[in-house]
């Protein structure tokens, strides 16, 4: 008999030991609810139900045997192979008694409520190991059918080619299980992301805060340039506020949906928090960093004038601090050509390869300088090896400069016209704690750590 308690577990119900039933972002959606921080309501699916409707849809031996004997270097093989079985766990009918767990906690949090749906991978980040965006998440899913089928569609993506390659890659053999965070939507009217500590400069003494308008995938996914602000912890003190630029906003439309809204110029260069609002926000982070020990990773939203906690985790790239580096002066091979937001330190010399799509990698060798106009997850096998990597797009918490800090390789983002300013073939120099770009070779010799 299937044993419902162990399928829907609600967030007060959780702590930040949970990581193995509940995922990371479950686990910790516990923990900060516990300790009285403001996150909207919601319950997870475990993985623990992931596995019990894969033995009941007779799939769960099949998924390992397959994936086990797949040629991760045929892509062609590996496609086909995670669309066949990405099909097969979207149609896997849900044992009785679960559909109705899920459904009757669904009801719980509202009469027809609108809610994200967002997967929580039990082996996230684990030794310096990122699922970074390689798994789904939906927002503004409504309705029992919608509800049901976005929780099978964040279970097949543990099976996407990307993800399945990258497990191979990282020697991840054991059988991977899923759980799923089911949230009351925030109706966004600004968002972001916000670090207890600079990630790129490694100071602890800094809160960073990136923030857009509506809702925050367009942060996280690099689709804007979002405005940064850098808090001092003692005061707290606002000490920068960097605007930046969006062409446009994902908001809750009429219909319930995510509906993309067009900005204009004035509103694209519109300041997202006042001095005030980001203080209050870094007193929030600072909350969450001494609860936990440890510097924090945050996901924030404010609807209505109320400030909310959608997310929160290690900050896991802070590393030894870097050493500064003087500014290589102008002259031939010091001319600066292109400035952005300083993501990844380092600095290093090589050779321009723009790419416009992960399609386009067997153009790009190892130890040249990527250049894009924003990466994702499918990126991986590119960037890993990439001496360095500037995009024209994004902010300190885009998928580009994530994983440059992950794998210690120079970084800048938010440039605006990298993939026009710079040329294929072009001798340049990469400098990520400075956010700039130079003509030529200048101090060409990696940092530590980068």
């Amino acid at each position: 008999m299937l044993d419902t308690s162990a399928t829907v577990l609600w967030f007060d119900d959780l702590s930040a030991a949970d990581t193995a039933i509940a995922g990371g972002k479950g686990a910790n959606l516990g923990e900060l609810t516990r300790a009285g921080l403001p996150v909207p309501p919601g319950f997870v699916l475990s993985a623990t139900a992931y596995l019990q409707a894969m033995d009941a849809a007779g799939l769960r031996e099949e998924l390992a045997a397959r994936v086990v004997a797949t040629r991760t270097e045929d892509p062609s093989a590996l496609a086909a192979l995670a669309d066949e079985l990405g099909q097969k766990i979207a149609a896997a009918p849900l044992p009785a008694g679960m559909n109705q767990a899920i459904l009757a906690a669904y009801h719980r949090l509202g009469d027809d409520v609108s809610v994200a749906v967002r997967s929580s991978m039990t082996a996230e980040d684990p030794a310096g190991i990122s699922f970074a965006g390689m798994n789904e998440t939906y927002t503004n899913v409504r309705g029992d059918e919608q509800l049901l089928s976005k929780l099978r569609e964040c279970w097949a993506s543990l099976y996407r080619p990307r993800v399945i390659a990258y497990r191979a890659a990282q020697g991840l053999t054991e059988e991977p299980a899923i759980a799923v965070v089911v949230q009351r939507m925030v109706r966004s009217e600004r968002s972001g992301v916000m670090f207890s500590a600079d990630p790129a400069s490694n100071d602890t003494a800094h809160v960073v805060i990136e923030g857009a308008l509506g809702l925050g995938e367009v942060v996280v996914s690099g689709q804007v340039i979002p405005d940064t602000y850098v808090v001092r912890k003692t005061g707290p003190t606002l000490l920068q506020a960097t605007i930046g630029y969006q062409s446009h906003e994902i908001v809750t439309g009429p219909d319930g949906a995510d509906q993309r809204v067009e900005l204009t110029p004035a509103e694209a260069a519109r300041r997202v928090l006042s001095d005030a609002e980001a203080v209050d926000l870094a007193r929030l982070a600072i909350r969450v960093e001494q609860h936990y020990g440890s510097a924090q990773d945050m996901e924030w939203a404010i609807e209505n004038g109320c400030t909310y906690l959608v997310q929160t985790r290690p900050l896991t790239t802070l590393h030894e601090p870097v050493a500064a580096t003087a500014a290589p002066s102008d002259g031939p091979h010091g001319r600066r050509l292109l400035s952005g937001l300083a993501s990844a330190p380092g600095r290093i010399s090589g050779v321009v390869r723009i790419l416009r799509s992960p399609v386009d990698a067997d153009r790009f060798a190892a130890g040249e300088i990527l250049v894009a106009a924003m990466t994702s997850p499918d990126w991986m096998a590119i960037l890993r090896k990439a001496a360095a990597l500037v995009t024209d797009g994004g902010g300190l918490t885009c998928h580009a400069a994530v994983v440059s800090r992950e794998l210690r390789i120079p970084g800048i983002v938010g440039t605006r016209t990298a993939t026009t300013t710079l040329r294929d073939g072009q001798l340049v120099t990469v400098d990520g704690r400075l956010g700039a770009v130079f003509d030529g070779p200048v101090d060409a010799v990696a940092e530590p750590g980068a």
